[in-house]
Order: C-alpha cells, then structure tokens, then sequence
C-alpha cells in the first residue's frame, strides 16, 4: 500500500524533507496566468542575501485547485484544533 508521503522527498534518516514558509508573493502574467513565489528557509536571511524560493505559474485551474486544497487543509486543521480543546472550567 503507497503512503500519504512515499514520494516526497526524505533525509537520510527517512524523515520528511520540509522547509518553513517566510513569506510569498504573487503576480498576473497578463490574463492567462499567475505567478506565485514562496520564500523558504529556516531563517530570515541576512540584508543583501539572496531568500531561497520557489517561484510557480499557474493556470487558473491549478489556482483554483490550490485554493481549494488549503482551504480544507486549514478546515481540517481547525477541526482538529477544535476536537481536541479542553473544555473551560463552568461552561457546558
């Protein structure tokens, strides 16, 4: 059976190769696509240093499909957040 994560990218110890967002940015390219630049790493980079980034275009489905796939993500994370909070002292 073929895991969430067998085809992303791993260390050498097996663990998954993720990178924390700093910040993005997006574009139109007229009226046909959008770009769509992550800024990566683990710290701010110093002034004059280049920011690593992954720059993206988009065609307007695949903007949609993003769009909708972090929408849920952030639905589902709210629903995990909300299961598992304590309930306040007094409150039913």
């Amino acid at each position: 059976m073929v895991g969430r994560f067998d085809d992303w990218e791993k260390d050498e110890k097996g663990h998954l190769k993720v990178w924390p967002m700093l910040a993005f940015t997006t574009a139109l390219f007229g009226a046909e696509k959008v770009g769509l630049r992550v800024e990566i790493g683990t710290q701010q980079p110093k002034p004059g240093e280049p920011v690593p980034a992954l720059q993206l275009v988009l065609d307007p489905a695949q903007v949609r499909q993003l769009a909708e796939a972090l929408a849920e993500a952030e639905a589902r994370l709210a629903d995990v957040r909300f299961s598992s909070a304590s309930p306040v002292a007094g409150k039913a």
